[in-house]
């Protein structure tokens, strides 16, 4: 199955499709129509729920083995299958695709650390991690590794079609359709001497200057104060077209370097969401590779990602 550049990422798509009696349409056309929905759906998506996280796309680790057939019960001949685990969900880009996981989906650590070159695969010591509170059971020392997701879109099915390009052809085919998917990657933050990057603070300005309520200064407890500077985020809160924000995706400081760029080329499509900052622990011997050996001990960040707060998350939040 491969994977067609998503129209989306060419244009706002603000043309819709003139139909008239007698008018002869096309591809274009009806590509144009399809486009026309799906980037007013996307861009109201964004604007009024954000990017990140809509529902579910939890991240956890499930550490188990798989016993040698040869004899079950050595658990010492035990070969390690422990997988970090994306149950299903829903996010929105920052192009304001809906990003879907339908199943639950596994990366299997072991295979994944094997697969890294050691020298992206940096031993940190725990202070060094830059995780939230919400990680526990961390290790004394690790490898850190950020999962993100992104939209992609498969081919399915073929279907004769008339030849295009340079040759003719009788036995052209097409896809018949296409499908939204998803992309899931775990990538090493390997920057020798530097600590994992945090994650780029909301847009949205806090009213009280980030403080607990407790903490806040008088003035930010005013409704009047509070409802202005709500205003005051609304108007400053447009968001540039797709090409602007293409460029701002591709120059991004948290997004890894081969998220961004292949063959010193930018993507086509740089519009990762982040879901989860994972800290595998090793110790201070290595093997024959040079990588870091594990101890087993994998540790997960659920919360620092972003959030796309719906209206049913606020209205239960606020107990309606």
């Amino acid at each position: 199955m491969g994977s067609p550049k998503d129209p989306l990422l060419e244009n706002e798509a603000t043309d819709r499709t003139y139909y008239a009696t007698g008018v002869l349409l096309d591809t274009t056309d009806f590509v144009a129509e399809q486009s026309y929905h799906r980037g007013r759906l996307a861009r109201a998506l964004s604007a009024l729920h954000g990017i990140g996280t809509a529902s579910g796309l939890s991240v956890t680790y499930e550490p188990h083995h798989k016993v040698s057939p040869d004899d079950p019960t050595d658990l010492a001949k035990a070969k390690e299958v422990g997988e970090i685990v994306v149950s299903p969900g829903i996010a929105i880009d920052p192009l304001g695709r809906l990003v879907e996981v339908t199943t639950k989906s596994c990366i299997r650590v072991k295979r994944w650390y094997e697969g890294q070159e050691p020298s992206k695969l940096v031993r940190r010591l725990d202070e060094h991690f830059n995780v939230g509170p919400s990680a526990v059971d961390l290790p004394e020392e690790g490898v850190v590794a950020d999962l993100f997701l992104r939209f992609r879109v498969y081919e399915r099915g073929w279907t004769p079609a008339m030849a295009s390009g340079l040759y003719d052809a009788t036995d052209a085919v097409s896809p018949a359709r296409l499908r939204d998917g998803y992309e899931l990657r775990l990538v090493p933050r390997g920057e020798q001497g530097q600590n994992p990057p945090s994650v780029p603070p909301s847009p949205w300005p806090l009213p009280d200057g980030g403080k607990t309520w407790p903490e806040r200064p008088e003035e930010n407890q005013d409704p009047a104060t509070r409802v202005s500077d709500l205003k005051k985020a609304i108007l400053s809160s447009w968001h540039p077209g797709r090409p602007a924000l293409l460029d701002k995706l591709w120059s991004s400081n948290f997004l890894p370097h081969e998220l961004r760029y292949e063959n010193n080329l930018p993507v086509e499509d740089p519009a990762w969401v982040f879901l989860a900052r994972v800290v595998i622990g090793v110790t201070g011997n290595a093997d024959s590779s040079g990588r870091s050996n594990r101890t087993g001990v994998v540790a997960v960040d659920n919360e620092m990602r972003p959030f796309a707060v719906t209206v049913a998350a606020l209205a239960r939040w606020l107990g309606i």
